[in-house]
């Protein structure tokens, strides 16, 4: 069979089964974690509890440098390293679970998508996004911080350190822009929930541009991780700090370019003001920090012309209350008058 020719190569070797004491209590403690941890989503507890509970899963011998859980689409099982612990979550266990959450197959059982990812006939798309979504959630779940680290040479604040920290950043950046409710919901339930809300606030055009960016960087990251070859890994890595900077750059002036149209009143300028200055925590390597000074300096002139025309408006209204109110007065005198003669 196929699945066991893949898995020869990779040298993963079945021990055991879990019978179904151990997948429940195993499987319970994973999602208690995942719903409490997002409560305010309305995460199904039941349907996950169902989903795994139906997972074959086995206990077994995995090589250093495999991931130490991983779940197969092929056969629809999940295999956990013996040196794992069952009875406490990590990054691997809770990555490879949400990874089986997501499957949506047809009713021919064909893979249709995963969370943010969709499977085509001929191509598969969001792939690296959707990775970096679990990533995310992961880290979320694990109580992550945000760190400061470098890689190829950039300053990214990162949740996630270790995998996929760039991509995990620019995550970070898009759920501070527009909540993270529809990442979550999407990426668990494999909607459109989450790419409908980036199209409407940033535009469609810079879906597919952040969609492709992703699936860049990843390709750069696994061909330096094959090669030794000191050319291409320069290459790749020059890829990848230009794709991040482009993206990044992206996201931020066209957020703040389409919301600066949209506001409508005083409190939304502050509003607006705000979160601008506190999404510079979020911006990575050196060239990013010079294009969020510049494009700061530039949208502050816009902020200011925006106050000033609300400003404006408020004083014409206001202007325009007190002539109201005198008339209104001098009409109920001289009715009063009338009315008296």
């Amino acid at each position: 069979m196929q699945i066991n020719k893949y898995f020869k190569e990779l040298n993963i070797e079945p021990i055991s089964e879990l019978d179904n004491n151990e997948k429940y209590e195993f499987v319970n403690k994973v999602v208690v974690d995942i719903v409490d941890r997002f409560k305010d989503n309305n995460l199904d507890y039941l349907k996950m509890i169902d989903i795994l509970q139906r997972t074959e899963m086995y206990i077994a011998k995995v090589p250093r440098g495999l991931s130490p859980v991983n779940y197969s689409y092929l056969d629809g099982k999940m295999y956990i390293s013996e040196d794992i612990k069952l009875d406490t979550n990590n990054q691997f266990v809770l990555h490879e679970v949400i990874h089986r959450i997501q499957e949506y197959r047809n009713k021919k059982e064909k893979l249709i998508q995963l969370g943010l990812c969709d499977v085509m006939e001929t191509k598969i798309k969001g792939l690296a996004l959707n990775e970096a979504a679990i990533q995310y959630i992961v880290q979320k779940i694990l109580n992550g911080e945000i760190q400061t680290i470098d890689v190829y040479g950039m300053e990214i604040p990162t949740i996630s350190k270790n995998y996929y920290p760039i991509l995990t950043n620019l995550v970070q950046q898009i759920t501070f822009l527009i909540g993270e409710n529809k990442l979550i919901d999407s990426t668990f339930n494999s909607n459109s929930e989450f790419k409908y809300e980036l199209i409407d606030t940033l535009g469609e055009d810079i879906y597919y541009a952040i969609e492709d960016s992703f699936e860049q960087i990843l390709e750069a990251k696994n061909n330096i991780l094959k090669n030794k070859d000191k050319n291409i890994i320069y290459e790749n890595t020059e890829l990848i700090k230009k794709t991040y900077v482009y993206i990044q750059k992206r996201i931020m002036t066209s957020y703040f370019n389409n919301e600066l149209k949209r506001i409508k009143n005083i409190e939304q300028v502050e509003e607006y003001n705000t979160k601008i200055i506190e999404y510079k925590d979020y911006i990575g390597s050196e060239e990013g920090y010079k294009i969020y000074s510049d494009y700061y300096n530039e949208i502050s002139g816009k902020i200011k012309e925006k106050e000033q025309e609300l400003l404006n408006k408020s004083l014409v209204v206001v202007k325009e209350n007190k002539f109201l109110n005198i008339f209104k007065k001098v009409k109920d005198y001289i009715s009063k008058i009338v009315f008296q003669n």
